[in-house]
């Protein structure tokens, strides 16, 4: 189910979105969380929809981290940005979170890499549901 992205959302509205989606769908796995998980191939799905997304998270990371950095390069971010009288030092935390961006970045890569694993041992789950096998009688 792939649905049109709005293009007037901001990049912190769509993460935003894709969080609450990976929240309702948590809530959807539970017990009574039904029509969540009916299928042992609904889990190969979802987790072959978890490595799509995860494969996008070292990107995404490291693209905030580089416009932090370009903002601070162009004087946007400056020992003037600080919260007046907050003690707040901007250029600090730009550089604190840019580290924490890159380390976030690769750990997301191993993150995607072993989704993307789980995805691929899973897959003949999924395809034994679009056959009519086993996969398709539901658990009660």
């Amino acid at each position: 189910m792939t649905r049109p992205v709005p293009p007037h959302l901001s990049a912190a509205e769509l993460a935003s979105e894709a969080s609450e989606l990976i929240r309702s769908a948590g809530l959807a796995t539970r017990d009574g969380g039904r029509p969540g998980l009916l299928h042992p191939a609904d889990a190969a799905e979802a987790v072959g929809a978890l490595a799509g997304l995860t494969a996008h998270l070292p990107e995404l990371l490291d693209q905030l981290a580089s416009f932090l950095s370009s903002e601070q390069a162009a004087g946007r971010i400056g020992p003037g940005t600080a919260v007046a009288d907050s003690g707040f030092d901007a250029v600090r935390a730009a550089r604190d979170a840019r580290e924490q961006l890159y380390e976030a970045g690769r750990t997301a890569a191993l993150l995607s890499a072993t989704v993307s694993a789980a995805a691929a041992v899973l897959a003949p789950l999924g395809a034994a549901r679009a056959s009519g096998g086993p996969a398709a009688s539901p658990h009660v």
